[in-house]
């Protein structure tokens, strides 16, 4: 199982990067990689998912693109990767929230449990009727019942 994300985000909690940045470009149809020093086989994993995309802008503050594809974070196996989408033109242009997530086809208290034992981080856990309540944390768990989505939001940086 292929294990990019915990390169990507190697600290659940404070996970914003400290530097760079990573968003889908939709005039481009490409992933950018900017400025983080990932390993290449991190590189290529995320470069290998610009073929499964097709997102294009439809609003100006549009959703993030959303890839159905597999991997590994700390434990839990996700289906799904959310990360920014910005474009000049496509679409009319648009420049989404800057925040990434996980979506897991298991209970948010598994894939807490699984980072908990993997990395000593306890990350918060909200149920999704409630909106990110306010601390300082960059990434949290939301419960959805019978899946769960792991977020990391770099919205403050922007």
């Amino acid at each position: 199982m292929d294990k990019w994300a915990e390169k990507l985000f190697p600290d659940p909690v404070d996970c914003a990067f400290g530097e760079g940045g990573l968003s889908y470009n939709a005039d481009n149809k490409e992933m950018l990689i900017n400025n983080l020093a990932l390993p290449d086989a991190t590189r290529q994993s995320l470069k290998a998912m610009e073929s499964r995309i097709s997102a294009t802008c439809t609003s100006k503050e549009g959703p993030p693109v959303v890839v159905n594809t597999v991997g590994e974070y700390f434990g839990s196996r996700f289906n799904q990767f959310s990360l920014p989408i910005y474009a000049l033109n496509a679409g009319g242009g648009c420049m989404s929230d800057f925040y990434y997530s996980f979506t897991f086809p298991e209970k948010a208290k598994t894939v807490h449990d699984n980072i908990l034992q993997r990395t000593g981080k306890d990350l918060k856990v909200i149920t999704e009727s409630g909106r990110k309540p306010e601390f300082e944390d960059d990434g949290w768990i939301t419960d959805y019942g019978n899946y769960s989505k792991y977020t990391c939001s770099m919205i403050a940086y922007g």
